[in-house]
């Protein structure tokens, strides 16, 4: 009995302790699976002081998400809600997702990534990404550490309007799960597609056409400024997605883990073009996935970017918005201020849970801790986009 105190007492400390964060506190009453949804209940509670809570626990269905990452300890969770909720001014939806972010140690380079790729549109032309917001989660009474809630990429995040009869050919969203993604052949390996429900209707037909024309049309008609790719893809989008996966240096965003988007094929927008919408940030910022080192120097790219910088107007496109975007939020000044307020919102929040999660098993796990990690994130910035100042002016010279 004397040899369980100190584990009795960790486990009831997170109770009694003050939060700064808002915890989701889930009720599981069978094992959480991988492949099925199982019922649980979900409760949105507020610090002290702060408006939001949920009056009650929400029935709600819950299952373990990813791939690679279900091999950790700490998991991430995806949660259906019974009914819609805007929980911590995120819009409505019942799908949420709870990013465990096990090799992050910064628990920080999801929503560093999206909330950058966000800043980098306007009201009329948006650039799509998930909202995200830092929780505690207390998973059967017992504190499961730092979480980040986050939306999914779905209708309703991107804007798709619910389907109509007179659709000529659907909305569709494709998601990029393994690296055949890379726009070198056509087909549709290495794609998921998550709208609409491949069960009720596949709509395969707008990504072959794509990845057909990407990977086998001649340059003239690739570059064709009436039917070419322009016609088929909004360049802009597609050119900061590029340059958000290079200033990461996501290793896997650039030919897997992205989404693609189309709205519907209608009589009044019959020619609607593909988006990018990123996913999976979690291995960037000088970090691979399983926590090692990634080095600043690293050009990333796939059969549809090395086409576009192959043409001279594209390079002009490139280093313009390269450097609009250095001049504006890809500063070292700037990234290292987003840092310093996403370790000010975790604040004691990120030491509770380095302590729960104390038992690392991925590369280097003495180094990473919170403060750690941070502090290497803002060196390896300042080497990256020396480096891509440098790599891009090489590459888009005329």
């Amino acid at each position: 009995m004397r040899a369980l105190i100190p584990l009795l007492v960790c486990l009831s400390c997170f109770a009694t302790e003050v939060t700064n964060l808002p915890v989701i506190r889930l009720e599981v009453k069978e094992p959480v699976k991988s492949d099925a949804r199982v019922a649980c209940t979900a409760l949105l509670t507020m610090p002290k002081g702060q408006t939001g809570s949920d009056a009650t626990a929400r029935p709600a269905q819950i299952k373990y998400r990813g791939a690679s990452s279900q091999s950790y300890e700490k998991k991430s969770f995806a949660l259906k809600l019974d009914k819609e909720a805007s929980w911590l001014g995120m819009g409505k939806n019942r799908e949420w997702v709870l990013n465990a972010a096990f090799v992050d140690a910064s628990m920080m380079r999801h929503k560093l990534s999206y909330d950058l790729f966000r800043a980098m549109g306007t009201t009329t032309a948006p650039r799509f990404a998930a909202a995200s917001r830092f929780v505690e989660v207390e998973l059967n009474g017992r504190y499961h550490g730092v979480y980040l809630l986050m939306q999914p990429v779905d209708d309703l995040l991107v804007g798709l309007p619910p389907a109509d009869k007179s659709d000529v050919t659907p909305a569709v969203i494709y998601k990029a799960v393994d690296h055949a993604a890379n726009f070198a052949q056509p087909g549709h390996d290495g794609f998921e597609q998550r709208q609409p429900d491949p069960a009720v209707q596949e709509s395969w037909g707008p990504l072959d056409d794509l990845y057909r024309f990407v990977s086998q049309a001649p340059d003239k008609e690739f570059f064709d400024p009436t039917k070419g790719i322009s016609s088929r893809m909004d360049m802009d989008n597609a050119i900061d997605f590029h340059l958000l996966v290079l200033m990461t240096s996501n290793l896997d965003g650039i030919t897997k883990n992205y989404n693609l988007v189309r709205h519907a094929v209608t009589a009044t927008n019959p020619n609607p073009k593909f988006f990018f919408v990123p996913w999976d940030y979690d291995a960037t910022f000088g970090r691979n996935w399983d926590g090692s080192r990634v080095d600043a120097k690293a050009w990333l790219s796939n059969r549809l970017f090395d086409r576009l910088l192959g043409n001279p107007l594209y390079k002009t496109k490139y280093d313009q918005r390269w450097k609009a975007l250095r001049a504006s939020w890809l500063t070292g000044q700037n990234l290292s201020r987003v840092m310093d307020e996403n370790v000010a919102t975790l604040g004691p929040a990120a030491l509770r849970n380095e302590k729960r999660w104390k038992n690392l098993n991925y590369a280097n796990p003495r180094e990473l801790t919170s403060t750690y990690d941070v502090v290497e994130m803002k060196r390896w910035v300042a080497l990256r986009l020396e480096w891509l100042d440098a790599e891009l002016t090489r590459l888009t010279a005329k």
